[in-house]
């Protein structure tokens, strides 16, 4: 399972919260409202931080790494209260938190801050870390090899 069905998996999750309207990848929307896609909030963005990978086994066909998991819970200022935000954003914790998506490891919430750097919009940022791995596809063609066992063979001795 990569990061793809993580993807589809956490988003099918997130759009069962009641409240939330709208799941994407992150892609800096709320800097770029005006050139982006529309969307209602409250919204709930998936952003994949950076993975530093680890070899495990020979030959290095499968790889382990941490994933950290942010989630951009995003909210208008003027149109949700503030016990609006703060139980959708315990929701989201509550559905998530623990959860096993696959051949991932359980998503752990390892921090939260709130982002409100941003005009009429609030961004609660929840990190989560989980543990991947990635399998190597097996590219190798198979080589047919014959073996002639018919010839003498001669110790070290017999030279």
């Amino acid at each position: 399972m990569g990061k793809l069905a993580l993807y589809t998996s956490l988003k099918a999750d997130l759009l069962t919260v009641t409240g939330v309207k709208h799941v994407a990848l992150w892609n800096n929307q709320l800097e770029r409202e005006n050139v982006e896609n529309p969307f209602q909030y409250p919204a709930v963005f998936i952003e994949f931080g950076q993975q530093e990978y680890k070899d495990l086994g020979k030959g290095a066909s499968v790889q382990q790494y941490s994933l950290p998991v942010i989630l951009h819970i995003c909210f208008e200022n003027y149109k949700d209260t503030d016990e609006d935000v703060l139980t959708l954003v315990d929701a989201v914790w509550q559905k998530v938190h623990k959860n096993q998506y696959g051949e991932f490891g359980e998503l752990l919430r390892r921090s939260e801050k709130m982002d409100s750097d941003h005009p009429n919009v609030q961004d609660y940022i929840q990190e989560y870390t989980t543990l991947g791995r990635d399998v190597l596809t097996n590219t190798l063609v198979p080589v047919t090899a014959t073996l002639d066992l018919t010839t003498d063979f001669k110790s070290a001795n017999q030279i």
